[in-house]
């Protein structure tokens, strides 16, 4: 990553902080709402507050200028107990909610489609951890990673001049 380019994420990563908790504030409340006394809001409610919360951390570790830290859970054992399922299908809440949660969808990908914020994830990888899964809940595709710059053209090789052509005899010899 450009250094020169880190301070200027740094200041866009309180902002998109406070606006990425907004719209994980509206849609805990949606789903609090929806899903007044159905099992899921139990699993799924604190599952978001959860992840507003890590973000905001990230995020004010970005502006202070500290770099992310790799994911120590990334390579732990798995617990023995099973973990409760959540839903999995792509675009489940937006199936289940409708236009409510369209508009927490339509919010979450402008959002994410701000000049930046691409850089700003390819940066923590832990916060794109975090979003895919309200992403796949609201039918958002993954944020593409910032294209690599095409490499460059190969030089021209300089073309040998052609060769003189030589006539040759060739004499063949009968047998007799």
């Amino acid at each position: 990553m450009d250094p020169s380019a880190t301070p200027a994420l740094s200041a866009l990563a309180p902002v998109f902080a406070t606006r990425l908790a907004a719209i994980l504030r509206a849609l805990v409340a949606l789903i609090a709402r929806a899903y007044l006394r159905h099992p899921r809001a139990a699993l799924i409610i604190p599952r978001l507050q959860r992840t507003a919360r890590v973000i905001a951390a990230l995020m004010a570790g970005l502006a202070a200028g500290r770099a992310p830290r790799p994911d120590p859970r990334r390579n732990r054992q798995r617990p023995t107990k099973p973990r409760p399922k959540f839903p999995t299908a792509h675009g489940w809440l937006l199936a289940d909610l409708k236009h409510e949660a369209a508009l927490i969808r339509l919010h979450l990908e402008t959002l994410l489609a701000e000049p930046g914020v691409a850089e700003l994830l390819a940066l923590a990888p832990t916060l794109q951890r975090l979003l895919n899964p309200i992403r796949r809940a609201l039918g958002i595709g993954h944020t593409p990673r910032p294209a690599k710059p095409p490499p460059p053209p190969p030089a021209a090789k300089p073309q040998p001049e052609p060769a003189k052509s030589r006539l040759r005899f060739v004499h063949f010899a009968r047998n007799l």
